[in-house]
């Protein structure tokens, strides 16, 4: 497995993390550390652009949509770009129910927000 690596950039008022290799328990660790500072900062609006992502543990997909739980109770939201379907249809799973959002690109994702009354409002 390649490790992960990750890149922030921002667009607009929203933080796009740009992901690349696998997101195993080692790697998820300093992962949720850049996560939570994006989170205390602002009102997270937060894209994870996952296309180049080859692994995520379900323990992590957990861990994500937690994350997506904690922005959403913030006034902001995490959604995901270009996770392969059968890693969406895992996370849907353990979402059980709860809704997080992917998207095929990154321009999709990122009109999501501005569509949202929060994103208004920033």
């Amino acid at each position: 497995m390649q490790e992960l690596q990750f890149n922030v950039r921002r667009v607009n008022d929203v933080e796009v993390i740009e992901m690349t290799g696998a997101i195993d328990a080692l790697a998820f660790t300093a992962f949720s550390a850049t996560l939570l500072r994006l989170m205390e900062e602002t009102t997270p609006c937060i894209v994870l652009e996952c296309s180049h992502v080859s692994y995520i543990g379900s323990a992590q997909l957990k861990g994500l949509i937690d994350f997506a739980h904690r922005a959403q109770a913030r006034g902001g939201d995490v959604k995901c770009v270009g996770l392969p379907q059968t890693i969406q249809q895992v996370a849907n799973l353990i979402a059980m129910g709860d809704l997080i959002e992917f998207y095929d690109d990154l321009h999709q994702a990122l009109r999501s927000f501005r569509s949202s009354p929060v994103a208004a409002l920033q």
